[in-house]
């Protein structure tokens, strides 16, 4: 029973980093000129309207269940550049809004750590475990979703800095994208972030 609650702390944990970089998308494309950009695909009435079933649900849980780094993604957005006054740079801001919260997730849970150790106040295994899984998972997110492979939140940003024969191999293999993140995961291609995150992310809370 203790191993299902830690189990499921963590899973929750994951969805809500994830909620927090997807809301943080959302309102950065409101801020850019496109506040429908999160209802375009789904009614937002439907609480599940932006979650990735594979990026958000699956993938993250069965990392978790494995004691593996945690990677996910959200759904994208699907942008009106005719409302966004400067196509590019916004797309940018739009795309390292998620991250961008993922890191100053982590940096606060790497701060309560260190507070808490300071203070001797670090003395709950509960804690010893949690915190830290708190802070990689962040780090993992915010890195992980800088790669500009579909759906990840780079790849919207990447897609408006290619043009000719760039844009059209890009084009190509978006559909796929997904396939190829799975394969990386399955091969654990993305080991070379995970593993330099990991230790950074330890050395930042002393151990």
């Amino acid at each position: 029973m203790r191993r299902l609650l830690d189990l499921g702390l963590r899973l929750a944990i994951v969805f809500f980093s994830l909620w927090l970089h997807d809301r943080a998308r959302v309102w950065m494309a409101g801020r850019c000129g496109d506040p429908e950009a999160a209802s375009r695909q789904r009614s937002l009435e439907n609480p599940f309207a932006r979650i990735d079933w594979i990026g958000s649900v699956l993938l993250p849980a069965f990392l978790v269940f494995r004691g593996q780094p945690v990677l996910g993604w959200t759904r994208p957005l699907e942008l009106d550049l005719e409302k966004l006054s400067r196509p590019r740079l916004d797309a940018l801001r739009i795309a390292l809004a998620g991250p961008a919260v993922n890191l100053l997730l982590a940096l606060i849970g790497i701060g309560v750590f260190r507070g808490l150790d300071a203070a001797g106040l670090l003395t709950s295994p509960f804690l010893l475990q949690i915190l830290p899984f708190f802070c990689l998972a962040n780090a993992c997110l915010a890195v992980f979703n800088l790669l500009p492979i579909p759906p990840l939140a780079a790849s919207g940003a990447a897609e408006q800095l290619l043009d000719g024969d760039a844009l059209s191999s890009y084009e190509d293999i978006k559909p796929f994208g997904f396939l190829l993140l799975l394969a990386g995961v399955y091969f654990n291609f993305f080991d070379f972030l995970t593993i330099p995150l990991g230790r950074l992310v330890n050395a930042l809370l002393g151990f």
